[in-house]
């Protein structure tokens, strides 16, 4: 059994056309996603999974919009109704070829990155699309041939000028037709990039825009084209024109970083198991870490009990996560400056903290009072300014550790004055960053769950990080240079560990950053929509404190 091209539903066709048209049999086409823009839940434009974590897609439903204003849904028949699962994009590739102001429509074909991936097959059933491989450029034009049955499938308008998008998927066979054929050359503008295909009142209309056209195989359904413009919906003497996957296939390929002539999907990341020494006084919980590659932003859950020195600070009588902390002593809790800073240190009141939870509306969690706060007297406040972000707040009530496995301390050492604070952590450092922090930029969704991700520590010397730091001596830089991990709003004063072997030691204060989650492009070849720092800056443990 291949692993694409195939639905838990078999597919029905009959003469029904896409306009007035036939409803897919549910779930008989689950490569299918709607696209939706703006932060609107309103189907703009389709596209097919063509890997766990990307989408295929035209260009022309993508090109312009800003990353964070772009989010999927796939698994659902019915738009209205049907459960979907959501995926937001992180990355938008457009093909750097694409012509978007000539009216030719070349290269309309773009790939979005979504986090965290699909979950595959899943409840939902989901599954990849077969893309063609053609070794041979004079085949890949000729492919499909002329009068193949194809099929087109999507959510679009039901008629001609009609605003209105099909609550329910849509499907309608239509057949190749011949470049040279003259309804196809009043439309068509690069034969070995795009083809024609269509049939008298059988088209797509708007909202099937970067979705799929597909043929049968004989034991599933390749994609071989994208939908990208013309044919008027059910006109009579129109065409469509289709981007021509076959051409693609090497550009696709580039973009994801692995092969699509497999039939068979690449394994999930084998998790990792941090065995801690449960006999130490800090730095280890009840459970084991577990990491797999997941991101932050879009985030992995953590294991239940897995990071037990992790509190969640709440200001203003609220019970809403605003910053992140780790218990210090059993008095003292630790957390970046810049969270107080509309604060009265001198009378602070309705500050708590909660802790004991992974999940933040565990009814077993453990709330203290903040009575006294203590900034650190270099800080400033200064917009921008974020040297010296390091706070302590003391607690109304101690904790008490020894008769609750859901506590501990963080670990912090002392450094030998003999290293360079600027090369603590070293360059290259494989770290953790975990929080409640807002799973995308420009939300204000706040996960129940705490989050983790794996980042490295970045040099100071690198232009992502010279363009924002303040002080590498107060500061280090870490993240991922291709994006997608790091931490958000809300993750702030939390913490960032390195595993010693035997229990977590925290190196650092979440202290500020731009755009979570987003990518620059040191060493990344392909060329992107946009060039944003995503690096997330921690404020150095300079010092070990004592109580």
């Amino acid at each position: 059994m291949v692993s694409c091209g195939c639905s838990k539903e078999n597919v029905e066709l009959s003469s029904a056309k896409i306009i007035g048209g036939e409803e897919a049999i549910p779930f008989s086409w689950s490569m299918i996603v709607s696209i939706r823009l703006n932060n609107f839940d309103e189907h703009s434009c389709a596209g097919t999974i063509l890997t766990e974590s990307y989408i295929l897609t035209s260009a022309h439903c993508v090109a312009g919009t800003l990353v964070w204003d772009v989010s999927i849904a796939a698994g659902m028949h019915n738009r209205i109704t049907d459960f979907s699962m959501i995926r937001y994009v992180t990355e938008i590739y457009i093909h750097p070829n694409w012509s978007g102001n000539d009216g030719t429509y070349r290269n309309d074909i773009a790939i979005l990155r979504i986090s965290p991936p699909l979950s595959m097959p899943g409840i939902l059933g989901l599954t990849r699309i077969c893309v063609p491989y053609i070794n041979s450029m004079t085949e890949t034009v000729n492919y499909p041939p002329t009068g193949s049955h194809l099929v087109i499938v999507g959510w679009g308008s039901t008629q001609y000028d009609y605003n209105s998008t099909s609550d329910t998927l849509q499907q309608t066979s239509i057949y190749m037709i011949d470049n040279n054929d003259p309804i196809c050359q009043e439309s068509i503008h690069d034969e070995e990039k795009q083809f024609c295909a269509g049939m008298s009142g059988y088209n797509p209309c708007q909202g099937d825009s970067g979705g799929p056209v597909f043929q049968w195989k004989g034991t599933y359904w390749e994609q071989v084209g994208i939908i990208s413009h013309g044919g008027e919906c059910n006109r009579n003497a129109s065409t469509s024109i289709f981007t021509r996957l076959a051409y693609y296939f090497d550009w696709m390929e580039s973009v994801i970083g692995s092969s699509l002539t497999t039939t068979t999907l690449r394994p999930p990341p084998i998790p990792t198991s941090y065995a801690c020494n449960k006999t130490s006084s800090c730095g280890c919980g009840k459970a084991d870490v577990v990491l797999t590659s997941s991101r932050i932003v879009g985030g992995e859950n953590a294991i239940e009990d897995s990071w037990p020195m992790i509190v969640s600070l709440r200001l203003e009588g609220t019970n809403d996560h605003s910053c992140g902390g780790t218990i210090l002593s059993n008095s003292y809790i630790l957390t970046a400056a810049h969270c107080l800073r509309r604060i009265s240190t001198e009378h602070p009141a309705g500050i708590t903290i909660e802790a004991g939870m992974t999940n933040r509306s565990d009814p077993l969690q453990i709330i203290r009072n903040v009575d006294r706060i203590y900034m650190h007297p270099n800080y400033t406040s200064i917009p921008n300014d974020y040297r010296h972000d390091i706070a302590l707040l003391h607690i109304d009530e101690p904790f008490v550790f020894e008769s609750n496995s859901r506590l501990t301390r963080t670990c912090i050492h002392y450094i030998d004055p003999s290293i360079s604070q600027t090369q603590y952590p070293k360059n290259g450092t494989r770290l953790v960053v975990i929080g409640w922090g807002v799973l995308r930029y420009q939300t204000s969704y706040l996960p129940e769950i705490l989050q983790q991700a794996q980042v490295f520590t970045i040099d100071n010397q690198d232009p992502i990080c010279l363009n924002s730091m303040n002080d590498s001596k107060l500061h280090f830089c870490a993240g991922l240079y291709e994006g997608g991990k790091d931490s958000c709003q809300g993750d702030s004063g939390g913490p960032i560990f390195q595993w010693t072997g035997q229990y977590w030691e925290q190196v650092g204060i979440v202290s500020y950053g731009k755009n979570c989650g987003l990518a620059t492009s040191p060493g990344f070849l392909i060329q992107k929509q946009f060039s944003i720092n995503f690096s997330i800056y921690f404020a150095k443990l300079l010092k070990f404190i004592q109580f």
